[in-house]
């Protein structure tokens, strides 16, 4: 009789400690899984602005002096679209036109 006592104080025990330690766990690992996403996204975004400013580098530097303007980001978004499709990353068209035109910008300042 005793024997059992004891055996089911510590079942109660154990039950109340795998408890208290969910309960602090789960919230701990949300949080972690959160900051990881957020900076996931923020590397990936970083890795597509990069791509973007060399593929429009590179076509400033490598087309004829006929392509201007409408021409040249039309051609930079047929080699950025396939690429940034073929690791992952997806971008609306928007952010990538906001992106081409942060790139040209800084292009045209020197930076």
């Amino acid at each position: 009789m005793a024997q059992n006592l004891v055996v089911n104080v510590c079942m109660a025990l154990i039950v109340a400690m795998i408890g208290i330690v969910t309960k602090t766990l789960l919230p701990y690992l949300k949080q972690k899984k959160e900051e990881v996403n957020a900076s996931l996204r923020a590397t990936k975004w970083a890795w597509a602005a990069d791509i973007i400013d060399a593929v429009v580098r590179a076509v400033e530097q490598t087309v004829s002096d006929d392509i201007h303007g409408a021409d040249k980001k039309e051609l930079a978004v047929k080699y950025i679209m396939p690429f940034l499709q073929k690791n992952g990353i997806s971008l609306s068209d928007d952010e990538v036109d906001k992106l081409i035109e942060a790139a040209v910008q800084a292009m045209n300042e020197g930076v």
